[in-house]
């Protein structure tokens, strides 16, 4: 089902997106609506000659701070390296690898030690990864008010705005501890993040 979207919600946002683009010192980036995404977005680097921001077009129907903050943190992703950083995909690789030679090692009738050994290190490189995207979603936070500053909007009340329309989506065992095996931060532990200023200003 195509969604239509009026030709003054492209061009503010072909605008915001180019804004922070320049404020982030990037070449350029390239910037998609799918329906699919809903109220998400998505940073992403593809075989295209720049870095690519997905932005979900029901983003486009909610409030003026969910979408700047949005642009402003898949738009951050970039700026800080997040999307063509190896570490993750490594050892998302090693974590699956090591699984599947737990599995294999089991029928094969290999030492019990060597199974358990297998699994306990394909369990522990994926909560690595899950840790290091989760400190990435702060870092991307605290960058994208800091471009939110630099081009005028107050950053972190925008990202808090943003942060806190997702709120309503996030599933109760997620905020109480589910965080732990997850690639992202609870939203209330985010919107603490940003909200929280230290005395030289910055956001702790």
């Amino acid at each position: 089902m195509m969604t239509t979207v009026p030709p003054i919600a492209l061009a503010g946002l072909a605008a915001l997106s180019d804004t922070l683009r320049t404020a982030a010192r990037l070449p350029g980036v390239l910037v998609y609506l799918s329906p699919e995404l809903g109220t998400n977005a998505c940073a992403e680097r593809r075989c295209a000659p720049a870095p690519m921001v997905g932005i979900g077009s029901a983003l486009l129907d909610v409030r003026t701070a969910a979408l700047q903050g949005a642009v402003a943190h898949e738009i951050a992703h970039h700026a800080l390296g997040h999307t063509s950083d190896p570490t993750v995909p490594v050892l998302d690789r090693l974590s699956r690898w090591t699984a599947i030679a737990a599995v294999l090692a089991w029928p094969a009738r290999l030492p019990l030690a060597l199974v358990l050994t297998l699994a306990a290190s394909a369990a522990a490189l994926w909560l690595v990864s899950t840790w290091c995207q989760r400190r990435a979603e702060y870092a991307a936070d605290a960058h994208a008010a800091l471009l939110l500053d630099a081009v005028g909007l107050p950053g972190r009340w925008v990202v808090a705005s943003m942060l806190i329309a997702d709120l309503p989506g996030e599933p109760r065992w997620y905020g109480l501890g589910g965080w732990l095996i997850g690639s992202h931060p609870a939203t209330r532990a985010r919107i603490r993040r940003i909200t929280t200023v230290s005395r030289s200003g910055g956001a702790r």
